[in-house]
């Protein structure tokens, strides 16, 4: 039994560090929190929507948190959201809410995950063009949206690149840690 208890100590100083080494921002004015690498640096955020942004490198990960507020009585927006988010989802959706902000984007992937509250969220992979003509930035994302009664919020993972090939090699490595940044996401309740 000794032997136990001394390898289970053993076990929690080794993993310490590594727990140690993520750092959780929970934002109450915007009502989200997100964990990312503690070595990750935080940039100055652009506009009225975006609570938070942080990056992993000079040729690393992006990532943004944004918020707004939803009007579930305007014409086009589902009345019920979570009912809309577990049920009436597509790859539609996530063009008519994200898509529209780039050049052209692509969803795949997606898939319904829950908050640990297990309210309902949606993830996908993006890849996306941004420019006009021949000029332009290819870019490979993780993505997660929900709505929780009055606002939406979502993240958003990825990097860009002068090509698809160069993009696609760059994001390879990134991938998982990606995913693991846009799983912590949480948007609270309101």
């Amino acid at each position: 039994m000794r032997a136990f208890v001394l390898a289970a100590a053993a076990g929690c100083l080794i993993c310490a560090p590594a727990l140690a080494a993520d750092k959780t921002v929970h934002d109450k004015e915007h009502g989200f929190s997100l964990t990312y690498p503690e070595e990750w640096t935080s940039e100055t955020t652009s506009g009225d929507t975006m609570g938070l942004k942080v990056k992993s490198g000079e040729k690393g990960l992006t990532c943004r948190v944004s918020e707004n507020l939803y009007d579930p009585t305007a014409p086009d927006n589902p009345p019920d959201p979570r009912v809309f988010v577990e049920k009436d989802w597509s790859l539609d959706s996530w063009q008519t809410l994200i898509g529209a902000a780039f050049g052209s984007a692509n969803f795949s992937n997606d898939r319904l995950a829950r908050f640990p509250d297990g309210y309902p969220v949606r993830m996908a992979d993006m890849d996306f063009r941004l420019g006009d003509g021949s000029a332009g930035f290819y870019g490979q994302a993780k993505i997660a949206i929900s709505i929780r009664s009055d606002r939406y919020g979502f993240v958003t993972c990825g990097l860009m690149g002068n090509s698809a090939e160069e993009t696609a090699q760059m994001w390879a490595p990134l991938a998982d840690e990606a995913e693991k940044v846009v799983n912590s996401f949480v948007l609270d309740p309101p």
